[in-house]
């Protein structure tokens, strides 16, 4: 009777194994999944012509109120250009790290901040381009207007 218990327990055992083993990699497909969208929103942020429409509205000989605005937006973007996304980068590769050492807690926490680091940079963004945009039709209906006189 006691053999029969003991093989009974090591088959529970196993099983148990096995399981915790599948969950683990199941969770950590997961993550993968979710940390290589969040890489994609990245680049995609990156990637963005910021900087062009940052140089057309350089080139436009700002001058008071409109030159003041454009290095307030200027300065917003170099600081999300070389801080923020290179913050991201570095949490990124925290959460894959911890993602990979099967820390699934530490990397769950890493990755929804890293998600809300991307939503806030690209309503900084949105609004960085927003403010470029309206900085070019003031300046275009400055220069309308002083051909015409």
């Amino acid at each position: 009777m006691s053999d029969n218990l003991l093989i009974i327990t090591m088959i529970a055992i196993a099983a148990l194994l096995i399981i915790a083993y599948v969950v683990a990699v199941l969770l950590r497909k997961r993550n993968e999944k979710r940390l290589a969208v969040l890489e994609e929103r990245k680049e995609e942020l990156y990637n963005l012509p910021v900087n062009d429409e940052v140089e057309a509205v350089k080139n436009m000989h700002l001058i008071g109120q409109s030159q003041i605005a454009f290095r307030e937006w200027n300065q917003k973007w170099v600081d999300l250009s070389l801080n923020s996304f290179a913050d991201i980068e570095n949490n990124l590769f925290e959460a894959e790290g911890y993602n990979n050492s099967f820390r699934f807690l530490k990397a769950q926490h890493k990755i929804d901040q890293i998600e809300s680091q991307i939503t806030l940079i690209e309503e900084d963004i949105a609004s960085i381009r927003n403010a470029l945009a309206d900085l070019e039709k003031q300046e275009s209906k400055i220069v309308v207007v002083s051909c015409m006189l």
